[in-house]
């Protein structure tokens, strides 16, 4: 790695605490980047964050050729920094990177790197519950006006000092609770499309009914199967699941949803706590209908940025409110959420290998 190995971020000017961080606005000053042309890479390398000099008929504008991942490392109570499931997210970087004609990039390089860059922002990670959110991108950056792949392309890794995904409810205790708002008319993802891959025009079709799901007072969207408007999906960032009895039920993966970190996580925790993971269809429409007779009881939503969230409402399309259980996080949800964040944090042992120290 062409990196200057003295090269550290400057100590933080801000407030760390992670009460008053507002998700994705603050950002370190140093980055890690990687560029491909003439079919390789090359070398990649840590340095001061700066601007990106494109020109106007780069790909990424005119087609949206452009990827992305999202991880987080957390800062233990004894000092050292570890990284959740950093593996998984290279792969499914490069699952990503296949689907939007994209070169392929070493995993090791792509953990390597991370870990290089995280151990030189140590004093910029937020002690619990606070973390510092990864981000990285792949873009096409070749001047073509053109429908064809990009023959060059720019890597970079963004990392920003993170408290809560979803601001706080004030006199809110316990594990977070969000009322979400259910789409019948907008689509998230066709099949055949790119639902599966973290591309950034998955995103960029949610927005305007994100924008409206905000002015209704909801935290987040839930997509149904663009097919046939019945099945549910996942959320505009986030999988999700439900609780019946010691069930937690999600829906099968397939083309149009994206297989989640934190999700995959959830599954593999689930039987070692004396729940069964199902993946399942669930129509929505009966699924209202269970919820309103408590069978089932609790749902939440996942993901790498909120982790674990409780759904404490579903509002319609028709303006109906359905409240799950009590309104309020639920027990499951509860256990799950804190039995995985102490794994995150190191306060409890780590039976799956998932944390990688910096």
């Amino acid at each position: 790695m062409d990196s200057d190995t003295e090269l550290m971020a400057p100590p933080p000017a801000i407030d760390l605490d992670p009460e008053k961080i507002e998700f994705g606005r603050t950002f370190v000053p140093l980055w890690f980047t990687a560029r491909y042309s003439g079919g390789a890479w090359q070398q990649p390398r840590v340095e001061r964050i700066g601007s990106i000099d494109l020109h106007p008929a780069a790909i990424v504008f005119h087609y949206g050729q452009a990827i992305f991942e999202g991880l987080k490392a957390y800062k233990w109570r004894d000092g050292s920094i570890h990284l959740f499931r950093p593996e998984q997210n290279a792969r499914r970087f490069n699952r990503s990177a296949e689907r939007m004609a994209m070169p392929q990039l070493d995993e090791k390089v792509f953990v390597d790197g991370i870990r290089d860059l995280v151990s030189r922002q140590r004093d910029w990670i937020p002690e619990f519950p606070g973390s510092l959110y990864i981000r990285p991108t792949m873009i096409g950056i070749e001047p073509c006006i053109g429908v064809r792949p990009s023959n060059e392309v720019l890597f970079f890794v963004l990392t920003l000092p993170s408290g809560a995904y979803f601001p706080k409810v004030a006199g809110l205790t316990g594990t977070q609770t969000v009322p979400v708002y259910v789409t019948t008319t907008v689509g998230r993802a066709a099949p055949g499309g790119t639902g599966n891959v973290k591309a950034a025009a998955n995103y960029a079709v949610t927005l305007d009914v994100i924008g409206q799901a905000k002015k209704k007072g909801c935290a987040q969207v839930l997509f149904l199967d663009a097919r046939t408007r019945a099945n549910v999906e996942e959320m505009g960032g986030m999988n999700v699941f439900f609780v019946s009895g010691n069930k937690l039920l999600t829906p099968f993966l397939h083309d149009t949803i994206l297989p989640g970190v934190t999700r995959d996580a959830i599954m593999h925790l689930a039987p070692k706590l004396g729940f069964e993971a199902v993946e399942a269809d669930i129509p929505f429409d009966k699924l209202i209908g269970q919820i309103e007779t408590g069978e089932v009881s609790e749902a939440f939503a996942c993901g790498t940025a909120a982790v674990i969230a409780g759904i404490d409402t579903f509002l319609l399309d028709d303006g109906r409110k359905i409240p799950v259980g009590s309104g309020k996080c639920g027990p499951v949800t509860d256990i799950l959420y804190h039995h995985l964040i102490d794994i995150q944090y190191g306060n409890r042992p780590d039976p799956f290998d998932w944390m990688i120290e910096v």
